[in-house]
């Protein structure tokens, strides 16, 4: 039986993919700067949030062309520019130049990319129901032990599992996969496995999509530079601002006053970004490997049956490294909210839903961590269960039927993925359920019950300020033990030490289990497995 040949064989650190601890050290590095320094001078000590971003630099584009807008309904969401978004992009790009390797080859079937379009709208509309997209809540507020994100992502773990269902009995989970190499992919497509498929010339991509999809990315962009130079009078004309200088586009344009803070966004973006187009990471299958790493340890067979998902995503799970970056980054993330709030009084401005609560804290930093914080009259970013709930099976859904979440998807849009291209436009259109009604969706979500307050250990012992911290650092010592845990459990299963897993990137995995396969006698199996959910994607 033929091996693969490691494609990586003398080729440099920036030529190769990176291992997934990295990612989890690139998003953290990323967070701590959002949190602590952003705005220069003034931070508002928030976690990163990009999706209101978006939404607010495709208004840019629209009312640039129609001189209209469909998304800035209100004046929250007029035109502005969301430089992390441009930095993430931008990033991807570069590294893949560097890298020698674009990911414009991969090619997914028409029913994929139905799919992927369903996902992207799905999720922007959950985004806006649920307050924020999983790189808000998974990577900002599980650190920030918020209660929000906690039922918010709860909720996106059914929703993500229930996308797999979906796209298994579409007989496309086998397109789902970390990251494309194309050495590996062409050697998996030679050996006619499911890995091979978005090498394979059968694949009936429409040509005339990705050419439209360029064609739209670079006129977004385009716009999106002209807005940051001429600025975007629709604010003033709408009357929510009397100049240009008190619009939200004005304090992302390209002038002396703003370059610090653009220079510090487009770093952070560049940071999740990197991540990104170093080891394919997002935040969907950190938050789905547990459930699905156990399937997969029942078997080759059994997990191949039940989800139809290709090998190499079969080893990413079963090594647990998608979820080591996770627990990684939630770990450094929070210990440095922990220290900012024990140490500093620095508290994470989403928390604080009622003033009366803030006052009522333990201390006299009550009122100073409500000001920090949102004002009582924004219901959104509380905690509104039925809504969070709801909010987040669309943001799980969406997230596994676009193949990515959605910072991931900002970094495949740089490695030139026809997917990551390809959520831009229905991004726009998911956000239209909620712009377009936005007085119901408020009315309604202010009828729900809300939680006081967020912060999950002022919840558990709201006059106990000894006990909130002993929760927050038992909460941190619980993922540095996730962290370790994935690591060694991942590298038993792959059949290597663990601390071998701190130098070897997904392809390393993959050549690693073959190895290990070969040696048990069961390559022959998994041979035959991948050839017959090639098979049935064929269908």
């Amino acid at each position: 039986m033929a091996k693969f040949t490691n494609g990586y064989a003398n080729v440099s650190w920036l030529k190769r993919q990176w291992p997934w601890w990295t990612a989890g050290l690139l998003t953290a590095t990323a967070e701590i700067i959002n949190f602590l320094f952003l705005p220069l001078g003034h931070p508002k000590h928030k976690f990163i949030g990009v999706t209101s971003g978006m939404a607010r630099m495709l208004a840019g584009v629209e009312t640039t062309l129609f001189g209209g807008s469909l998304i800035a309904t209100k004046p929250d969401y007029q035109p502005a520019i969301q430089w992390v978004i441009i930095g993430a992009l931008l990033a991807a790009l570069v590294f893949a130049w560097l890298e020698g390797e674009f990911r414009a080859w991969a090619k997914y079937p028409k029913s994929s990319l139905a799919f992927v379009a369903l996902g992207a709208f799905l999720f922007a509309w959950g985004t806006r129901v649920a307050g924020g997209c999983t790189l808000h809540h998974l990577l900002g507020g599980f650190a920030a032990m918020s209660l929000k994100s906690w039922v918010v992502m709860f909720s996106a773990t059914i929703g993500a599992l229930l996308g797999f269902i979906i796209l298994r009995n579409f007989n496309l989970t086998q397109y789902f996969k970390s990251q494309e190499t194309k050495w590996f992919v062409v050697q998996a497509k030679h050996l006619k496995w499911a890995d091979g498929l978005t090498a394979s010339e059968e694949v009936d991509e429409p040509k005339w999509v990705r050419t439209v999809l360029y064609i739209l990315m670079a006129l977004i962009l385009v716009l999106i530079f002209y807005n940051a130079i001429a600025g975007n009078d629709y604010a003033i004309k709408m009357g929510w601002a009397d100049s240009i200088e008190k619009t939200k586009i004005y304090g992302g344009m390209l002038i002396g006053k703003n370059m610090g803070n653009i220079i510090m966004l487009i770093i952070v973006g560049a940071l999740l970004g990197l991540s990104v187009a170093k080891t394919g990471f997002g935040t969907e299958c950190g938050l789905i490997n547990p459930e699905l790493g156990r399937e997969v340890e029942q078997g080759d067979d059994f997990a191949a049956r039940r989800w139809r998902i290709p090998f190499s995503l079969r080893t990413v799970f079963i090594s647990y490294q998608p979820f080591a970056a996770l627990s990684l980054h939630i770990f450094l993330v929070a210990l440095v909210m922990f220290i900012a709030w024990a140490g500093f009084g620095i508290m994470e401005g989403h928390h604080w839903a009622t003033k009366a609560f803030a006052e009522n804290y333990v201390g006299p930093l009550g009122a100073e961590f409500h000001t920090v914080g949102i004002s009582s009259k924004s219901i959104r970013v509380q905690t509104t269960l039925p809504m969070d709930i709801f909010g987040g099976l669309l943001l799980g859904v969406g997230t596994v039927l676009m193949i990515g979440c959605e910072f991931r998807n900002y970094g495949r849009t740089g490695l030139l993925y026809i997917t990551g291209l390809l959520i831009w436009p229905f991004f726009y259109l998911g956000y239209l359920p909620y712009t377009l009604a936005r007085d119901f969706w408020d009315s309604l979500m202010m009828s729900m019950p809300y939680a006081p307050t967020t912060f999950v250990p002022a919840l558990i012992a709201p006059r106990s300020p000894a006990i909130q911290m002993l929760v927050y650092a038992l909460y941190i010592a619980f993922w540095g033990y996730m962290f370790w845990w994935a690591m060694k459990r991942g590298a038993r299963n792959v059949g290597v030490k663990a601390g071998d897993l701190f130098k070897m990137s997904s392809e390393d995995l993959y050549l690693a289990r073959i190895a290990k396969l070969e040696k048990e006698g069961r390559f022959d199996e998994i041979d035959r497995i991948e050839k017959e959910l090639a098979a049935m994607a064929r269908k």
